[in-house]
């Protein structure tokens, strides 16, 4: 990995907030392509409507070109060929790195609330 995303990791709040895991947790389900990807994000209650669908398309660039993901043509299906997105081993270990510091960050981030709303 370059280290684009590398920090991401570290810190789930930073880069691609939480686009890039959403990308790689749907697509540990299944590869996938762009459109259907967008909608699958609507599964996992990201408001999609808050970005522009290009946002998605540049993001998985990135993480190809950082080996998060690899994509190949589809040109099987009738329409035009499509751009089929599949999560790497590089993809999995960042995902589990990532999902380790989340953890971490969401029992201060409890905490801070709790605080925050008058308890403890």
């Amino acid at each position: 990995m370059r280290g684009r995303f590398k920090g991401c990791a570290h810190n789930p709040f930073i880069g691609g907030d939480i686009l890039i895991p959403a990308i790689l947790v749907t697509l540990t389900k299944k590869p996938t392509y762009g459109y259907s990807l967008i909608e699958e994000l609507k599964d996992l209650d990201i408001d999609v409507s808050l970005f522009h669908p290009s946002i998605v398309y540049r993001m998985l660039r990135m993480m190809e070109v950082e080996g998060l993901v690899t994509s190949n043509w589809d040109i099987k299906d009738i329409g035009p060929a499509r751009r089929v997105y599949t999560i790497t081993e590089t993809g999995r270990n960042f995902l589990k790195s990532w999902s380790t510091n989340a953890k971490e960050s969401l029992t201060i981030i409890e905490k801070l609330v709790k605080i925050a709303e008058g308890g403890e």
